[in-house]
């Protein structure tokens, strides 16, 4: 169980870096694949190593991953709304 949830916490925050934040926005852009665009989609991708645990670890770490990038999300948004004030 814990491994699923470092596991998780791992694809929730590169997912949310990848394709939220503005230090891959240029990659993003360059390549242009729309699965950049969604956390959640990108995480479906980013969890496939954790396949190798069993396909009950790997549906486990992706929706551990998206209640995790939810509050990241979360915390991007406050964080524009307190720069733009």
């Amino acid at each position: 169980m814990l491994e699923a949830l470092t596991h998780a916490a791992a694809v929730g925050v590169l997912a949310c870096l990848i394709s939220e934040s503005n230090i891959a926005a240029s990659v993003r852009n360059w390549l242009g694949w729309q699965v950049l665009y969604c956390p959640i989609c990108l995480g479906f991708w980013i969890a496939i190593p954790t396949l190798l645990w069993g396909f009950l670890h790997y549906f486990l770490v992706v929706a551990i991953s998206n209640a995790w990038m939810l509050i990241i999300l979360k915390v991007y948004e406050a964080l524009d709304i307190a720069s733009e004030e």
